[in-house]
């Protein structure tokens, strides 16, 4: 992943899109040409850290004629009106830089079916149902928009910040899988230990405890033994006459 993202981009108008996009994955693509805003479309129900939204899909047409849909980014509902999406529009001229993604299938194998008449809300990017309202060829993928270097990370549309690729993550990963794998290993081993103890309870429990035997004290049986041996001599004795 890192070496492809390390990649120069894939060059949209200089090269057509494989039939697999397999190798394409985490490669960035960039394309020039311009925005058709007139064509855009949205996505709803697009939902941003819990808070509900739609997202900006606007063609982007080449100079040779073709175009390909461009995700710009998220819009919270609540700045999501025609009037608030008009200023949203991009620099003049700019290229596009992102990641190349595959047609949005209709649910449990569905065919793609185009509306009837053309339609500027949508749910997914399903691009075949999607070119029968496009005044010019889609290309069979479309592109996140990545976000441009020092865009404020709030900037309407919200675009997703690209995943850090590089050794550097490799080796954090790497540390945190093996800490992982100490944790499980430490817990393992207490927890058997934990099952040891418990199973040898019930011999503990059932155990008949005796008692000791009360030992005589033999300091306090020589001092009582004179006492009651005079004792008796001195009941024995006859009275003396008087």
């Amino acid at each position: 992943m890192a070496e492809r993202w390390r990649q120069e981009p894939f060059d949209l108008n200089a090269e057509q899109l494989p039939q697999s996009l397999d190798n394409l994955e985490f490669r960035r693509i960039t394309a020039d040409g311009y925005f058709d805003y007139a064509s855009q479309i949205i996505l709803k129900s697009q939902i941003y850290y819990d808070a509900p939204g739609i997202a900006l899909v606007t063609p982007f047409v080449f100079a040779d004629g073709r175009a390909v849909l461009v995700a710009r980014g998220w819009v919270p509902a609540d700045q999501a009106s025609p009037q608030a999406i008009a200023q949203l529009e991009e620099p003049a001229g700019a290229p596009v830089l992102g990641l190349i993604k595959p047609s949005q299938a209709p649910p449990n194998g569905q065919p793609s079916t185009p509306p009837a008449t053309p339609q500027s809300e949508w749910f997914r990017i399903d691009i075949p149902a999607i070119q029968a309202q496009m005044p010019y060829a889609l290309e069979p993928a479309w592109i996140q928009q990545l976000p441009e270097t020092g865009r404020p990370i709030d900037k309407l549309p919200i675009r997703e910040e690209p995943m850090a690729l590089d050794e550097g993550n490799h080796m954090s990963y790497a540390v945190q899988w093996f800490s992982f794998a100490l944790i499980a290993g430490f817990g393992y081993i207490m927890f058997v230990r934990y099952r040891e103890r418990l199973a040898s309870r019930p011999q503990l429990d059932n155990a008949q405890v005796t008692e000791p035997a009360t030992q005589v004290d033999p300091v306090l049986t020589q001092e009582q033994a004179p006492t009651s041996e005079a004792a008796v001599q001195k009941e024995l004795e006859p009275p003396v006459p008087v």
